[in-house]
């Protein structure tokens, strides 16, 4: 009976260890990753998935929001790639207890954002991962390795700095660079637009002389052909000036005079006076009315007409003097800091004139990061112009310890 119970007992414990290792080797640990290049788009880039040293997938699409499921028990290495860029690694090792398997683990997220490559910039920290993830007993659950990135988080903040400080003067020369390239195309416009007055002037010069030629030419034109007209009528009257000849008469023969007839004396006629002529009246003439005029005649109305302008008013108001502004107020600002295992609150407070302000930032170890005001939630926006500071991530964000 006792050899039954044994081997029972041993039967148990086999299947509960194979049933353990089914369930290790089925598990898998979710993270959700994005990518954000500075200055640029993702076109181009990619993310290069290593497990146990040896290349297990590419990724080139949606790397603004991606998800992969690695598989426990095993060490993976996600390397984060653009040309022209510096390439930022993560490690996860997704060793588990047997234990915590069945229990399950929260998504991991994460940020990585890449930056633009110098050749005068010491990179070699990046060769090496920016941040470690792995399980953590006391969180029952996944999460940065704190001590390795203690370990480079002063290099990689010293890079950070000079990466900072370049791109600065990228953008001081670019700004530099558009002030003169506009002032170059202001001075080219100005010249252009001088050349076209000089040309339209040039144009509108020729047009005027070529149109004085062309009267000028027509006056001729109308002065030889009045001189022409005039020369054509004075022949003509000259022509009807002069004497016509007149034909010499053929020289006629004398002709043979007949002897003379005598005739009767002819009595001499009696002269006669003309009858006078009555004077003729013209009956078409107007004929002239005597009477009165009946047209009425127009009588002038003399009248005074009242002036339009309206007699100025005394302003018997009293100029109000300008109100003194009050004086500046006095802001007292108290900050604490709350470190807790999953997450790290940064409380701020703002006293001025009696009324105090309280602003809180909440940033928890999964990866996100919350803004309060007077408890109620705000934007980052609103909680930086109220306190005033600036937190930033070395290299990835939201997790403050993601470098």
């Amino acid at each position: 009976m006792a050899y039954q119970q044994h081997q029972f007992r041993a039967l148990i414990t086999c299947l509960l260890l194979f049933v353990g290792t089914l369930v290790l080797a089925q598990g898998k640990f979710t993270v959700n990753g994005r990518l954000k290049i500075e200055g640029s788009d993702l076109a181009g880039a990619r993310a290069v998935v290593y497990k146990n040293g040896e290349k297990d997938r590419t990724i080139t699409t949606s790397l603004n929001k991606f998800t992969l499921d690695l598989d426990l028990n095993a060490n993976y290495v996600i390397s984060f790639e653009k040309p022209g860029f510096v390439a930022k690694k993560l490690s996860f090792n997704t060793r588990v207890p047997a234990d915590a398997v069945t229990k399950g683990f929260t998504p991991f997220e994460f940020a990585v954002s890449l930056f633009k490559q110098y050749d005068d910039i010491n990179l070699v920290v990046f060769n090496q991962p920016v941040g470690v993830i792995r399980y953590e007993a006391g969180l029952g659950d996944f999460d940065y390795d704190t001590d390795y990135t203690k370990s480079i988080q002063a290099q990689l903040q010293q890079v950070l700095a000079e990466v900072e400080k370049k791109q600065k003067e990228e953008a001081q020369q670019a700004a530099a660079d558009a002030k003169a390239k506009a002032k170059a195309d202001a001075e080219a416009k100005k010249q252009a637009e001088a050349q076209a007055a000089a040309d339209a002037k040039a144009q509108a010069e020729a047009k005027k002389q070529a149109d004085a030629a062309a009267k000028a030419e027509r006056e001729s034109q109308e002065a030889a052909r009045k001189a022409e007209e005039a020369r054509l009528a004075e022949a003509k009257r000259a022509e009807a000036v002069q004497p016509k000849p007149v034909p010499a008469k053929p020289k006629e023969e004398p002709r043979p005079v007949p002897p003379p007839v005598k005739t009767a004396p002819t009595p001499e006629p009696v002269a006669t006076k003309p009858a006078p002529v009555a004077p003729q009246r013209n009956g078409a003439l107007a004929k002239t009315n005597e009477g009165a005029d009946t047209r009425r005649a127009s009588t002038p109305i003399e009248a005074e007409e009242p002036s339009r302008m309206a007699l100025a008013r005394p302003n018997t108001s009293e100029e109000v003097p300008p109100v003194a502004a009050d004086e500046e107020a006095v802001t007292v600002r108290n900050e604490d800091l709350v470190v807790e295992p999953n997450k790290v609150t940064t409380i701020v407070r703002l006293e001025t004139n009696g009324v105090t302000t309280e602003c809180r930032k909440v940033s928890h170890k999964w990866g996100s990061t919350y803004y309060f005001r007077n408890g109620q939630p705000c934007t980052q926006l609103v909680y930086e112009r109220e306190v005033m500071t600036e937190d930033r991530l070395a290299g990835a964000t939201p997790r403050a310890k993601l470098p």
